[in-house]
Parts: C-alpha cells; structure tokens; sequence
C-alpha cells in the first residue's frame, strides 16, 4: 500500500442531466463509487474519501465521508474539503461518473512526479478531476478561492501541471442515462 497518496471521490453534484445519484447509479450490478473505490484500491491506495453525497452510503462503502466545507459549491470546494482533511503528501481525486476507470490509470495519475504540483489526466482535453495533487497547492488554492475564482481549470495558474496523456476509455465518464449505453 502507498501510504503517501490518499485518494478522494467527489460525489456531491446534482446529477441533474442523470436523474438520479450518479453515485449510486450501476454498471453490471455494481454501483459506480464502488467501481471505482475498488480500482482505487487496487492501485495501492488505501485510504479513500467520499467527498459529499451520503454519509450512509460512504459507511455502507467503507469510505471515509468528508462534507463539502461550502455545499453547493462546486469541485473546487469539493478538491479543497478534502486537501484539507488529508495527511498524505498527494491526494488523487476522481468524480463519482467515471465508472470505468482502471486501477493502471490510477497508478499512473498517483505515481507523482515530485518536479510538478499537481498531475491531470488528459484525452482530448485536461480532465481536472482525474487527477493528482501535492498537499503544497493548499495555499495556493485557497488564495484562488479567496479571490473569487471557482474553476479549477484556471485556479491552477501559476502552477506546475504535469498532463498525462491516457488512452483508453477509462476516463469516459456518464452525464446522462444514455451515456451508460456507449
């Protein structure tokens, strides 16, 4: 196990395009936060938090519940509540909608390049919430925060960000009932 990375789930969002929990929602009979804690654990991290959502449903997962420090706020709260509530050095962060992440994926974002402070995985586009992150961009961030900025995309200015290329359809991730078809 890799005691220096911990990993956050963030599931608070409304999935309103969904329906419903996209955290509860399944793929071959196993629900989505499950898939994914399981691929999470896989890559050697231990400890896993639920960034929102239930706290019953973070028990009955055997996850560490973390509330959002401002509900309704957004992933940048959601990165920031749980930045805060970790000790390891690097937190991997994942969104409740990418059930078919895979546990290679997962160690190769936590796999940190210490020359950087935070690692994104990239397709096309930088997918901000699969990622890495170093405990040094606290402050750095809640200054971001505290300036009014609320998009991680841009708060990450200034900086180092390592993009990892990944391709395969790991990051594919389920907005609407449709997207669970392909």
């Amino acid at each position: 196990m890799n005691n220096q990375v911990s990993a956050a789930i963030f599931a608070g969002g409304a999935s309103s395009r969904f329906g419903s929990s996209k955290a509860n929602a399944q793929v071959d009979g196993q629900e989505f936060v499950v898939r994914i804690a399981h691929s999470i654990r896989q890559a050697g991290i231990e400890r896993v938090l639920l960034v929102g959502g239930s706290k019953t449903d973070a028990t009955r997962w055997n996850l560490e519940y973390v509330e959002d420090e401002i509900g309704g706020a957004g992933p940048f709260v959601a990165l920031l509540s749980a930045l805060h509530k970790t000790e390891t050095e690097i937190l991997l962060t994942m969104p409740c909608d990418v059930p078919w992440i895979e546990s290679k994926t997962c160690k190769m974002i936590s796999d940190f390049d210490l020359n950087f402070d935070l690692q994104v995985a990239t397709k096309q586009v930088p997918q901000w919430l699969c990622s890495a992150w170093h405990r040094r961009t606290i402050t750095h961030l809640e200054q971001q925060f505290a300036a009014g900025e609320r998009a991680i995309h841009r708060a990450v200015t200034g900086l180092a960000v390592k993009y990892l290329q990944i391709d395969t359809e790991d990051l594919r991730n389920v907005n609407t009932q449709e997207d669970l078809l392909g």
